[in-house]
């Protein structure tokens, strides 16, 4: 394996372990005539299939590259497509002492033809049209090695938990089913939008090689994701249901965030890097304290989603949600250690 891959790789292969073996516990034997409808399923829903092929792309193209022996090497796509296909088959095999859910041969070839689908980036023309050029532009503005890699995952993954419209913008909890808040209660959590704002474009900032472009890179990643919420929105959520990160107080908070991180993207990278743990520690204590947490069933009347795996989904990203601001900070944290030798820029 190339080892710089090798962390993303994992990453996603227990992202995709996460959904396909929630919740965990309690174990039972498989259930009479499990077998049989694993190798001939009662039925197969389409949205799953597409749902699990679009899930193995990221994982058979991590694969491929991690599998890659040497730029020349031909084999990586078969080696990523077969280790897909193992890897499907344990997860479908645990799945059987699972409760709720149902493993199905029809899962294993969606999973498999998704992985192959990935590993295809690195075949002509796909590769020199657009696997290269962006593996280009991330040498270019990214910072070098693991680090940089490592901090491309961490906004991958935040961009994944805010597929979850009923998960509050930069905050802890999820959002209220319509209750009112008091203004002074909305003010302080609009307070911790922005310290998290700005916390997170200075992240943004050290995850560049240089201080240009963090802002141009900030606002569009925040202007994704707010779309991806308000999409999510209008096809998820319940029609009652109020998504209270729109509101107007929240909105200043954000403009807020960014107002502050104009002027300090122009600091220092030790000193961006060290406000960006200050402001992402502070955002997150706030957002903590703040913060409105309901029980599963409860998040899930949230939804109006007639396709399955809902709890699996809820669950992974609001767990990504929580952790991620430790995840950041860890990486933060290790990058001011690891290059406090580094000329001062």
């Amino acid at each position: 394996m190339v080892r710089r891959f090798r962390g993303s790789f994992a990453v996603c292969a227990l992202l995709i372990a996460y959904a396909s073996l929630y919740p965990f516990i309690p174990l039972r034997w498989p259930a009479d005539g499990s077998f049989g409808l694993f190798f001939v399923p009662r039925y197969i829903p389409g949205f799953d299939v597409w749902l699990n092929a679009m899930a193995y792309m990221p994982f058979g193209a991590l694969a491929c590259l991690a599998m890659r022996h040497e730029p020349t090497d031909k084999a990586p796509i078969l080696r990523a497509t077969l280790a897909a296909f193992g890897f499907s088959l344990a997860m479908e095999m645990l799945q059987l002492f699972v409760p709720f859910r149902v493993a199905s041969i029809a899962d294993i070839a969606a999973n498999t033809a998704g992985a192959f689908a990935g590993a295809l980036i690195f075949v002509e023309p796909v590769r020199s049209l657009v696997t290269q050029p962006l593996a280009v532009q991330r040498e270019r503005f990214v910072i070098p090695g693991a680090w940089g890699d490592a901090g491309l995952v961490l906004v991958v993954l935040w961009l994944i938990a805010q597929f979850n419209p009923a998960l509050p913008f930069f905050e802890a909890g999820n959002i209220s089913s319509g209750e009112k808040e008091a203004v002074a209660l909305r003010a302080l959590q609009a307070t911790a939008v922005a310290l998290s704002v700005c916390g997170f474009g200075l992240f943004i900032s050290a995850v560049l090689k240089g201080p240009g472009g963090a802002l141009r890179s900030t606002l569009l990643l925040l202007t994704m994701a707010l779309w991806l919420k308000f999409v999510m929105a209008s096809v998820m959520l319940q029609p009652h249901v109020y998504p209270d990160w729109e509101t107007g107080l929240r909105m200043v908070g954000l403009i807020a965030g960014i107002g502050l991180f104009v002027p300090m993207r122009h600091f220092s990278r030790t000193a961006r890097v060290y406000l960006a743990i200050l402001l992402i520690l502070a955002g997150a204590l706030f957002s903590k304290i703040f913060g409105s947490y309901s029980a599963l069933d409860e998040l899930l009347r949230l939804f109006n989603w007639p396709h399955g795996q809902l709890a699996s989904f809820a669950t992974l990203t609001r767990f990504l949600h929580e952790v991620w601001p430790l995840a950041a900070l860890g990486w933060l944290v290790a990058l001011f250690i690891g290059k406090r030798h580094d000329p001062v820029r």
